[in-house]
């Protein structure tokens, strides 16, 4: 069975509850955390020009943008703790850099900040604060400009994310980190337009990204072994329950380990289901398979799971209408109501799992066929390569009908002389590939890279949904000139219209519109290639 939803489903929880945007109150704490990140980013990148670096700030920093961006459930909770941490390792950092300079007999260069370093934050203050820098940038700034900063942004936010899985696999990326704080930097002079200048820093930090995510293959690869199809189960067992949701497996992996050998099984959740494709987690006997239907409709399954629930680091879901109490997470912020794991230490949901009432019956369902052989692939597309003039390779799906019919039609469409890869809209056509990538958001980077060293043919890329890491994905791919970029809807606060101008004006990135007009385009393009 290729993994699929229930075709009636149609809308998502975050578009029912209508909470898929940043609301203005948000936006102007965010701003301030923003001064807060170009501060330490200027003492932590002076430091490490004179050969010091801070882990304190460093974690800091990478913490604060991967929650920073594209969260619409970043909470006043949330700024208080983050801001209180700041104001309490800033004037160290300072202090740090004067001393440096002292012994290197440099003049220090202090950066003039209207932050005010108090322990107990004033949230009216800090939204006030937020709002006057807001229209301070849109004053200094043009639209585009403003535009691009927010894209650069939504990069970061990838790259930490990143930076910080490699660092759960015991690996350390100073390029990354290192780009972070230029870019962070670069906002403290920054008041005029340039866009050009912008734009290429925005395609290195994609490149440094790309380079990231395939570290984080490898290392997972070394300690899980090679991916594989597999098939993995939709079933219920009777018997006490954990659900671990989120995409960083090696947290699944401190899990299972904890929980082994208690008489706890446990299921993963959305990204999480890639665990099952790598050997190593065969080898855990209370890994049963995979719960729910994935972040799209996390509310419905969060509130029917019999146990407590643990949310790895950096899973983005709208959690503020369920129950707390059976809410755990291992991230670097909470929000209200959600236990926090310290440490390592899952005692605590151990013990609420076995209080907790489980499955009672369990419950028989098909199982899921997860995962692509790579190989296989990439001989079969050197086979038959020769038979076609371009290629189509289209990313995974937001699970609407809009999309799926769009999808059909256009793979329905598709000329005999265009070779289509999909990894997860289907049609059956001798010039169709159907893969089943899953969650795998990597896959569309890996296989496109793959097919343009392996072919001359160009190829045209659909990214039908947007995730935190694909808009990165998107301006590593659009700078291979054999490459051609379409995207979907996105959410606001992930993508609005008026990024996706610019994305469509700076670097050729296209917007879905129709099927008869897109596919007319494209094979416009493969007549003049």
């Amino acid at each position: 069975m290729i993994y699929n939803y229930n075709d009636d489903y149609q809308y998502d929880s975050c578009a029912a509850q209508g909470e898929c945007s940043v609301n203005p109150r948000t936006s102007s704490l965010q701003e301030v955390l923003i001064l807060y990140l170009k501060l330490a980013s200027y003492y932590a990148l002076k430091l490490y020009e004179n050969g010091v670096s801070d882990n304190k700030v460093r974690s800091m920093i990478l913490n604060t943008i991967s929650i920073l961006v594209s969260n619409f459930e970043f909470s006043e909770r949330d700024f208080k703790v983050i801001t209180a941490g700041f104001n309490k390792i800033l004037p160290g950092l300072i202090k740090k850099y004067e001393s440096v300079c002292r012994e290197n007999n440099i003049v220090p260069e202090c950066l003039k900040s209207i932050l005010k370093f108090k322990q107990n934050t004033n949230i009216i203050q800090s939204i006030q604060l937020g709002e006057k820098e807001f229209l301070k940038k849109n004053k200094l700034l043009s639209a585009q400009t403003r535009d691009l900063y927010k894209i650069l942004f939504v990069l970061a936010k990838s790259i930490c994310i990143n930076v910080l899985d490699l660092e759960s696999f015991g690996i350390e990326d100073k390029t990354g980190y290192i780009s972070i704080l230029k870019l962070l930097n670069s906002l403290n002079t920054n008041t005029k337009d340039d866009n050009k200048e912008i734009k290429e820093f925005i395609e290195q930090i994609a490149r440094i990204d790309n380079d990231l995510m395939k570290s984080l293959l490898t290392a997972k690869e070394e300690r899980y072994g090679s991916q594989n199809v597999c098939e993995v189960s939709y079933s219920t067992t009777p018997g006490k329950a954990i659900l671990v949701v989120g995409s960083n497996i090696r947290e699944l992996e401190d899990i299972l380990e904890a929980s082994k050998n208690k008489n706890i099984d446990v299921y993963t959740h959305d990204e999480m289901i890639l665990a099952n494709t790598y050997p190593k987690f065969a080898e855990y006997k209370n890994l049963k398979g995979q719960y729910g239907q994935g972040i799209e409709n996390c509310l419905l399954d969060f509130a029917t799971f019999p146990g407590p629930i643990i949310l790895t680091r950096h899973s983005l879901y709208n959690i503020k209408h369920l129950y707390r109490g059976l809410l755990f997470t291992t991230d670097f912020a909470t929000s209200k109501g959600v236990i926090q794991i310290k440490n390592k230490d899952f005692s605590e949901v151990i013990d609420c799992a076995k209080n907790a009432k489980g499955f009672k019956t369990g419950r028989q369902c098909e199982s899921v066929s997860v995962g692509y052989d790579y190989k296989n692939l990439m001989n079969k597309i050197r086979e038959c390569s020769e038979k076609y003039s371009r290629i189509l390779l289209i990313g995974l799906g937001g699970y609407t009908l809009e999309q799926k019919a769009y999808f059909e039609k256009l793979l329905s469409a598709l000329p005999d002389n265009i070779l289509a890869i999909s990894l997860f809209y289907c049609v059956q056509k001798k010039n169709v590939i159907c893969l089943n990538a899953c969650f795998d958001t990597y896959a569309i980077t890996k296989i496109a890279v793959g097919v343009t060293k392996e072919t001359s043919l160009p190829v045209s890329i659909f990214f039908p949904k947007c995730d935190r890491h694909s808009i990165s994905q998107m301006i590593y791919l659009a700078q291979n000139p054999k490459t051609d970029i379409y995207v979907g809807k996105c959410t606001p606060v992930m993508l609005n219209p008026n990024m996706m101008t610019t994305l469509k004006e700076v670097f050729g990135i296209n917007a879905l519109t129709s099927v008869k007009k897109d596919l007319e385009e494209i094979l416009n393009k493969s007549r003049t290639d």
